[in-house]
């Protein structure tokens, strides 16, 4: 299957659009799964599919079988690599009043606004907190785990094996418990 995938990879590379169709359609569940995890309010699930689409196109020109890693492996990296860097640009809160700003009616409640503000200043919080705690593989890892990449995936994407990966989730584990 692999060499099958880096096939159309080299034909859609060379400027095939039924290739690189063919390239999008098997790596669509993969950009809308990880998209569907780091969607917030001010980064939609769109949004981030597209930019999801973006890391699958660079990856397919940049692509270079020499180098070692499958294209999968390539490919999950560069629409994940994409995809954060626009999350965190989302999370600069540069438009963050205009996009918090709800329409008030008779009928609503501050509590309601209240609860979901909590929830969002905790979640900032453990994120912070996990940043601060975890090494930068660790943290890379305790990304990965939470939008639900398979040990096996883990490895592939962060060019470890799946022992080291196994250990670094038991060590997060430890880390965030304290």
């Amino acid at each position: 299957m692999q060499k099958e995938i880096e096939q159309y990879v080299a034909l859609a590379k060379q400027g095939s659009h039924k290739d690189m169709e063919y390239v999008f359609r098997e790596f669509r569940a993969s950009i809308e799964s990880c998209a569907y995890k780091l969607r917030t309010p001010y980064f939609d699930f769109e949004d981030a599919v597209q930019e999801g689409n973006i890391g699958l196109f660079r990856a397919v020109l940049s692509y270079s079988p020499d180098k070692g890693a499958s294209f999968s492996t390539y490919a999950k990296k560069c629409i994940l690599n994409s995809i954060i860097t626009a999350y965190n640009s989302s999370q600069s809160h540069k438009h963050q009043i205009l996009s918090d700003a709800k329409e008030l009616k008779e009928d609503d409640s501050f509590s309601d606004f209240e609860d979901d503000f909590l929830i969002k200043e905790q979640n900032k919080e453990f994120i912070k907190t996990a940043k601060q705690k975890l090494s930068k593989f660790e943290f890379l890892v305790f990304s990965l785990y939470t939008m639900q990449y398979s040990y096996k995936e883990i490895a592939e994407t962060t060019g470890k094996d799946e022992k080291s990966v196994n250990n670094a989730i038991q060590r997060i584990h430890k880390k965030l418990r304290k």
